[in-house]
């Protein structure tokens, strides 16, 4: 009997592992394609006002595509969410950067002519918008796809680091290209969604999901398969049985709007204090930054703290942070107070993240993906706006001890729920590293 079990233990442990991330073919497709696709988004993220700006339309005109990218990438995200565990991912992310590539090529050509109307700058913003959206929920609903899941925190962790480093070479590049012809960061990105859309040609993937019937129980209809709003009134009911994921959503949520809305106070307060353009730019490049190097060591930060433990450095640190945001100068030091606080979104984004890709049945995680698209976009969307409107009332001290009184709660929330507490950790992996 001992010995039957000890070649039992010997044949497991032997059992190799997975490849590491760096051979895993179809991972390094999905992730080649969507770095390539977001250093383009991140490149014309600063031309489109500059376009609108430099043919004669006012601040409120070149705020319009931005919000019109906004906008529509977060009313898309629901349903494409529910799209997205209904149809093919891989087609879903071909359609939209085909469609991305379309638009963008058609917005450089009216550039070229020389015609190009506030209302067609603001149509391809839309198209871009839900084009984004479709992409990245697909996206995200592939990812336990194509790693084990020993290795999702790893890719979690490799994917937060891609969009830092889009964040800071695409806006560059953005504005470097617009300074030599204004039509050229939006031929740009039509190429570089041309070179995504080929790259994930060579995508393979296992078949997808049955559709989902309708839950209708017995008798006629019973069989149906799920339509679009149903998918997404699942998918909401599925997320409010889910507790820890439900909480973590939600806490993610009002970060993101704080944080977001924090950038831009910092940006228009250097503004107001009469930095150059490099100085503004910078700040952005140091939240970057932060966050990229806070990817390289989350690999490690992340086998030795909990979930909980993790969000509790996140919060309570940030809330430590920005206070100093009052007191520094506009500019590149605010940037590093920024920075220093991205650098800890890495580690907990992967620990909650990978939890999230794992207790998510295969057919809700388009939905999962869009419903954490709305919420964070809607974070994104009134941040700005809340603390541009404090701005304006309260003006620059005040907002910033007011951003840090919020995420003094959020810290707070994250410490009394008993669902973040008893979050669960991720398998390691240590025994088979993903390899770099």
């Amino acid at each position: 009997m001992t010995s039957g079990s000890t070649t039992a233990d010997a044949a497991v442990a032997a059992e190799p592992g997975p490849p590491p991330l760096s051979r895993n073919r179809e991972y390094n497709v999905l992730w080649t394609a969507n770095m390539v696709s977001q250093l383009g988004a991140q490149g014309t993220l600063i031309a489109y006002p500059l376009l609108v700006l430099g043919l004669g339309g006012s601040a409120f005109e070149a705020s319009l595509a931005e919000f019109a990218i906004a906008g529509s990438r977060a009313l898309a995200a629901l349903p494409s969410g529910a799209l997205a565990d209904r149809v093919s991912r891989k087609t879903l992310m071909l359609v939209s950067e085909f469609g991305r590539a379309a638009a963008l090529g058609v917005l450089a050509l009216l550039v070229a002519i020389g015609h190009a109307p506030l209302a067609a700058i603001v149509v391809v913003a839309v198209v871009e918008g839900v084009c984004t959206s479709l992409f990245g929920t697909a996206d995200q609903a592939l990812l336990p796809s194509v790693v084990p899941s020993s290795q999702l925190a790893d890719a979690v962790t490799r994917n937060t680091a891609r969009y830092y480093l889009a964040t800071i070479v695409g806006p560059g590049i953005g504005g470097f290209l617009y300074g030599v012809q204004r039509l050229l960061p939006f031929v740009a990105q039509a190429v570089t969604s041309a070179i995504a859309f080929v790259t994930l040609l060579f995508l393979r993937l296992p078949a997808p999901p049955a559709p989902v019937s309708s839950p209708e129980g017995e008798g006629e209809g019973a069989d149906r398969p799920e339509g679009t709003l149903q998918a997404m009134a699942s998918g909401l009911r599925w997320l409010r049985g889910n507790p820890a994921v439900r909480a973590t959503v939600l806490f993610g949520t009002a970060f993101n709007l704080v944080f977001s809305g924090l950038l831009i106070a910092v940006v228009v307060m250097a503004q107001q204090d009469g930095r150059s353009g490099a100085e503004i730019g910078a700040i952005g490049a140091l939240v970057g930054a932060g966050g990229v190097s806070g990817a390289l060591a989350a690999g490690r930060l992340r086998r030795s703290l909990s979930p909980f433990t993790a969000l509790m450095v996140l919060t309570w640190a940030t809330a430590v942070l920005v206070p100093l945001l009052a007191v520094v100068p506009t500019g590149w030091p605010s940037g590093l107070v920024l920075g220093a606080a991205a650098f800890l979104a890495p580690t907990a984004t992967a620990l909650v993240a990978g939890h999230q890709m794992m207790v998510t049945p295969d057919e809700m995680r388009g939905r999962l993906a869009g419903l954490i698209g709305v919420s964070m976009g809607a974070g994104a969307a009134l941040g700005p706006l809340l603390c541009g409107l404090l701005l304006e009332t309260v003006h620059a001290v005040p907002t910033v001890l007011s951003c840090a009184a919020a995420f003094l709660l959020i810290a707070l929330g994250v410490a009394v729920t008993p669902a973040v507490r008893a979050f669960p950790a991720l398998p390691d992996n240590r025994e088979h590293p993903s390899g770099s």
